[in-house]
């Protein structure tokens, strides 16, 4: 991704030309390293990277009913130019009253109760250089409304530009064999990426859960990929369609259990086979909290959910039939320290992933976070002339990696 020299001044001297309001600022600086225990596929790429990051956060209120937030971002990577990136995460200035609040801005929007996916989550595109699991999202251009109900809240968006995603480049892991080329996506509209989408949300509390409905119409945060030649070998080029989205979330608490529910009906989106598909995709389950075990004060919680795509082998990810079973170990200490495995089954195949996430902190300054992802025994293709997939986790199979980073906070 080529990065603007005015974004990266932008967001280094922000705090300089901001000490004169009255704004609260806070920070944090990453070091981040990752190690790649298997032997690359490809030879442009190496067996550890390394990168630092920086997030910085200032919020000013201006009056009882007018606030500003902003959010810069950036991290340089070391290995992979593309992976050296900049964003506004926030940029957003807030109007609330009893009756109404008004956003207009950079924001960050999140959906979803899962654990494993989130398939509702469409306002923000995804940083897929940031992490796999599809949780950082880049900011979003937009205009909103809420409007507080009784024992609920409806949301209007209005998304004015739309925010390609981006990816690994030729030195950078988790890539498919071919790269993709982020500098000529194709779009259905002739919009491009300046297309008006929309989205409205209505959520309502429940006795013991909450209920959400969700719309959404405009350019999809999925790409589909067209195979194109590029300078010198074959790339991909991103491909985004138009969709209309109804989504649906759930949760509900009965003592020890919480119950999830993720569901979508999309339109408009072509399949892995680029043909168009209307489909429905589910992910649901619970989590069984075990409180103080072991007469301690630590808790334990049991993870099962399954996922399930209605295009299976020609959907967009290879997470489209799995079970997934995990563990949250809160020790509740001084350190905050926390422990989440989650083992990912595909229903037809042998394949799955594991995931560990380690985070712990010492004192108010410093956050310590171990991460390790495997993608084990991820197929190939059962037919040269079909891609189905089964066979997207198999461009990953060598592309295990364990993570380290420390944050400072100040």
């Amino acid at each position: 991704m080529r990065i603007g020299i005015h974004t990266v001044l932008f967001i280094l001297l922000t705090p300089i030309s901001l000490t004169s309001w009255s704004w609260e600022f806070e920070g944090e600086l990453f070091g981040q390293a990752r190690y790649f225990p298997d032997k690359p596929l490809h030879k442009a790429q190496r067996s550890q990277s390394q990168s630092v990051a920086l997030e910085l956060s200032a919020y000013h209120k201006i009056s009882d009913a007018i606030s500003l937030e902003f959010i810069p971002f950036y991290r340089h990577d070391f290995q992979d130019d593309e992976r050296s990136h900049g964003d506004i995460r926030k940029a957003y200035a807030l109007w609330s009253s009893p009756r109404l609040e008004i956003g207009a801005g950079i924001n960050k929007v999140f959906w979803g109760v899962t654990e494993a996916i989130h398939l509702v989550d469409i306002i923000n595109q995804t940083d897929a250089i940031e992490a796999p699991d599809q949780e950082e999202k880049l900011g979003q251009a937009m205009l909103s409304l809420s409007f507080p109900l009784t024992s609920g809240l409806f949301d209007i968006y209005v998304l004015p530009r739309f925010r390609e995603r981006n990816f690994a480049g030729d030195d950078g892991r988790l890539r498919s064999s071919l790269v993709v080329d982020t500098n000529n996506p194709l779009y259905e509209n002739k919009d491009k990426d300046h297309h008006i989408d929309w989205a409205v949300r209505l959520k309502q509390s429940l006795a013991s859960g909450e209920l959400a409905l969700s719309y959404f119409q405009g350019t999809s945060r999925d790409p589909n990929f067209v195979t194109s030649m590029g300078i010198s070998d074959p790339v991909l080029r991103p491909y985004y369609p138009q969709i209309k989205q109804l989504g649906l979330e759930t949760q509900y608490i009965k003592d020890e259990w919480l119950w999830k529910l993720e569901a979508i009906y999309r339109k408009g989106q072509p399949n892995l086979q680029f043909k168009a598909e209307d489909y429905c995709s589910v992910t649901g389950g619970f989590e069984y909290n075990i409180y103080s075990i072991f007469d301690t004060t630590q808790d334990l919680g049991i993870i099962l959910e399954g996922i399930y795509d209605q295009r299976r082998d020609d959907a967009l990810t290879f997470n489209e039939e799995d079970i997934v079973l995990g563990t949250r170990w809160s020790l509740n200490n001084l350190h905050s320290t926390e422990v989440l495995g989650l083992w990912i089954q595909d229903a037809d195949t042998s394949a799955h992933n594991f995931v560990l996430e380690l985070s712990t902190e010492f004192g108010n300054s410093i956050a310590l976070t171990i991460e390790a992802l495997i993608f084990s025994e991820q197929p190939g293709n059962n037919s040269p002339d079909r891609f189905s997939a089964d066979s997207i986790g198999h461009q990953l199979r060598r592309d295990d990696y364990l993570q380290i980073e420390v944050g400072y906070y100040f």
